[in-house]
């Protein structure tokens, strides 16, 4: 565990994610840059996340918050309300990382293009034709508008500077389905790109188990993000956050 305080502080909302937030914890502690924190923010989960997470706290510099399941906005900022570190990096609890250099290549690709925010590439595992295409989609879509004045980037995998996240107030509560694209369409002014020699996995569990409904209220979404000024706070679509079926 670190003594001193870290460069960066990854940042973990998680709610009913026992099956799937070891796979993430364990990912973290093949990392190769040592210089990091970890803070799980817990909304109260009613499965075994906590004790997962607690198998983890003597093998990472590792932080449990835990709050009242308010929607994926605020148990990140909650999480961010602990952090130390001078770059905020928030992922999902479902998320997976192979590549050891993951953290220290996002951190140096944001650094030497002197952006304040940053992304990288996605990747799925065992995915269809169809899911790969989707991903593929997707990922160009982000790509495209980091080039515009209202960039976004998915929650999946978002890398802030910690001054820049204080100075916006962070993630908008208000919202609740795409505060992931509205914080980073602020931050990008900012500066804002894709770290394009690293990636991540994303878990399509939710696609799996929404289908086409996922997709299509994605799509709406975004839609009325671009043909309402880009204030996502009275969108009428919503995030159920921590409602997927558990995995055995």
């Amino acid at each position: 565990m670190t003594t001193t305080k870290p460069e960066i502080s990854i940042i973990i909302p998680a709610y009913n994610e026992a099956t799937y937030i070891g796979r993430l914890l364990e990912a973290l502690t093949q990392q190769s840059h040592a210089s990091f924190e970890v803070i799980v923010s817990d909304a109260e989960s009613k499965d075994h996340t906590k004790d997962v997470i607690k198998q983890y706290q003597k093998k990472l510099d590792l932080k449990l918050v835990q709050s009242p399941p308010k929607g994926p906005a605020n148990g990140r900022n909650k999480g961010a309300a602990q952090a130390s570190g001078e770059w905020l990096l928030f992922l999902d609890a479902d998320d997976d990382i192979d590549d050891p250099d993951f953290i220290g290549t996002l951190i140096s690709g944001a650094e030497q293009k002197g952006w304040q925010t940053a992304s990288t590439k996605m990747k799925v595992h065992g995915a269809s034709l169809l899911e790969r295409y989707g991903t593929w989609f997707n990922y160009n879509y982000t790509r495209m508008l980091a080039h515009t004045k209202h960039p976004v980037a998915p929650g999946w995998c978002i890398l802030t500077r910690r001054s820049l996240f204080d100075s916006l107030n962070g993630f908008n509560e208000k919202i609740h389905f795409g505060e992931d694209y509205d914080y980073v369409s602020r931050a990008g002014k900012s500066g804002f790109g894709f770290v394009t020699n690293t990636f991540y996995y994303l878990d399509l569990r939710r696609f799996r188990e929404e289908g086409i409904r996922f997709a299509i209220k994605g799509f709406l979404n975004e839609v009325y993000r671009h043909t309402h000024g880009y204030n996502l706070e009275n969108n009428p679509y919503k995030y159920e956050f921590g409602k997927h079926k558990l995995r055995k």
